[in-house]
């Protein structure tokens, strides 16, 4: 179970979100409550047991622990009390706060994601820094968007920087995997407008309507979009720079982006902070 929970730390793009690690009691809680995750197996240590908090969470832990009975109707060990160095060696931080898990998270398809009143997605498009796209999707999550495409050539969602980039905004929300000309397609068929964030842009993102059916993708730190997808955009945007400097990091316009489409949303009765 150990060295299971050591490859999956080691060796990311074979387990990808069948298995991944999510470390501290903050993303265990937004992973246990999450509809979309399920908890392979829990390590924990003695002091972290010995804490009033710590005790609740393994409560709340072991109630979801059904995923860790097998088909032969025999109990697997799902939560399991390790030495602190040990955790230390399956963590990927410095300072382990005293419970990692193995956690699966299951992708959607694009045609499956749910819309809650008018279609919001958000679009990565060869995102390659872990920081960048997991603070993407927390921005996602917390402007209200109904899921987040990952394209070709963006890093992996699940390894554990991106994951605690995403300050468990990960757990709320839909992940699903395209192609640039699947996708457009699909938005095509949909009805959904396809902006890309682009620095070569003529219109300002403020001038754009967001208050439609519309995703918003976001490219490459050194190269922004590919082209493919600029080529299928039904519109390019662009942030001003106003002042002297070149750009903005990609999860900044993410976040200008985003919010200027809650705006816009907010005030034509779309959804809105009571949503």
């Amino acid at each position: 179970m150990i060295r299971e929970a050591l490859r999956i730390r080691e060796k990311r793009g074979k387990y990808r979100n069948a298995a991944f690690l999510v470390e501290g009691p903050h993303l265990m809680d937004m992973a246990i409550s999450s509809p979309y995750t399920g908890i392979k197996r829990v390590f924990f240590t003695e002091a972290f047991r010995g804490r009033e908090e710590g005790r609740q969470l393994l409560g709340r832990v072991a109630q979801k622990g059904d995923a860790g009975s097998s088909g032969r109707g025999e109990r697997e060990v799902f939560l399991l009390e390790i030495p602190e160095p040990l955790l230390s060696r399956i963590a990927g931080t410095e300072t382990p706060q005293g419970i990692v898990a193995i956690v699966s998270y299951p992708v959607t398809a694009l045609g499956d994601i749910a819309f809650r009143d008018v279609p919001f997605l958000v679009v990565c498009d060869g995102i390659q820094d872990p920081g960048n796209l997991g603070t993407i999707i927390r921005v996602a999550d917390a402007a209200g968007a109904d899921g987040v495409v990952i394209l070709p050539g963006s890093c992996d969602v699940f390894m554990p920087k991106t994951v605690r980039a995403t300050a468990g905004s990960l757990f709320s929300l839909p992940i699903a995997y395209s192609s640039p000309d699947a996708l457009a397609d699909y938005f095509e068929v949909s009805g959904i407008m396809l902006a890309v964030a682009d620095v070569r842009a003529e219109v300002p993102v403020y001038a754009f309507d967001f208050a439609r059916p519309v995703a918003v993708a976001f490219g490459n730190e050194a190269h922004g979009p590919g082209r493919e997808l600029r080529e299928r955009a039904k519109g390019l945007v662009k942030i001003p720079i106003i002042g002297k400097a070149e750009s903005l990091n990609v999860a900044m316009s993410a976040t200008v982006c985003l919010y200027e489409a809650v705006r816009q949303r907010w005030f034509s009765g779309g959804r809105g902070a009571e949503d």
